[in-house]
């Protein structure tokens, strides 16, 4: 593996499930390209590196492949999806059509308890820790939708927001942002947050379309600098 490769950590003294832990850890990894896209890893080392044993690497791997962040190559390796702008495409087209008509659905039904989680992970999501702060801003979409998302949707949420994320890293990863471009973010967020506690549901579905095409525009402007970068002379 390379040096990237050798920053995943060790799970073995950590409270909860082996499994649950190793998939956290591996997504943990590709989400920051300590593995990168197109690497290609051994069960072996990952049981070395994590302090565990082949099984809970292989269930962990199933689950990430199922995510799209994993291709199973062979029983005893794997490679990292690599990262495209027709996959990101792909990945936005889809939350236009659940997330925007969700959050609008959920326009008048978020209850005083629900607010108030609502503008606990606002505030979190502006964290100088990265990790609080990016888990913050994923519960904080999920929590906009959830008066009116059914289970179904929920699992088809979170599969294309563990999609999305490692394109959203690519230009919000919030280990590298300074001070003045976090206002923003909380800004960004606000603006939402004080749409979907209003009475206009069809200005929800507008502030939120809007939101995940600014995001999706910044992501295929980065991905098309890389590739030109990357394209022979």
């Amino acid at each position: 593996m390379t040096a990237e490769g050798q920053q995943l950590r060790s799970v073995v003294s950590q409270n909860s499930s082996a499994v649950d832990l190793v998939t956290a850890e591996i997504r943990r990894a590709v989400l920051t390209g300590a593995l990168a896209p197109g690497q290609q890893f051994s069960i072996r080392d990952l049981a070395s590196q994590l302090g565990v044993s082949h099984i809970p690497i292989r269930e962990a791997l199933r689950r990430l492949e199922a995510q799209g962040l994993i291709v199973l190559r062979q029983a005893r390796s794997a490679t990292v999806a690599t990262l495209t702008a027709t996959d990101m495409e792909a990945i936005y087209r889809l939350r236009y059509v659940l997330e925007p008509s969700l959050a609008a659905a959920s326009v008048g039904c978020h209850t005083p308890e629900h607010v108030q989680e609502l503008e606990r992970l606002l505030e979190r999501s502006r964290d100088h820790d990265p990790e609080v702060a990016w888990q913050a801003h994923y519960d904080f979409h999920a929590a906009l939708v959830h008066p009116a998302a059914t289970e179904w949707d929920d699992r088809i949420l979170q599969t294309l927001w563990i999609a999305a994320e490692r394109y959203t890293y690519l230009v919000f990863d919030p280990a590298l942002i300074n001070q003045g471009e976090r206002q923003r973010r909380y800004d960004t967020h606000r603006l939402l947050l004080d749409v979907a506690l209003g009475s206009d549901a069809e200005a929800m579905a507008a502030a939120l379309t809007e939101h995940l095409h600014a995001n999706e525009v910044r992501i295929r402007d980065y991905i098309q600098r890389v590739e030109a970068n990357d394209a022979p002379a």
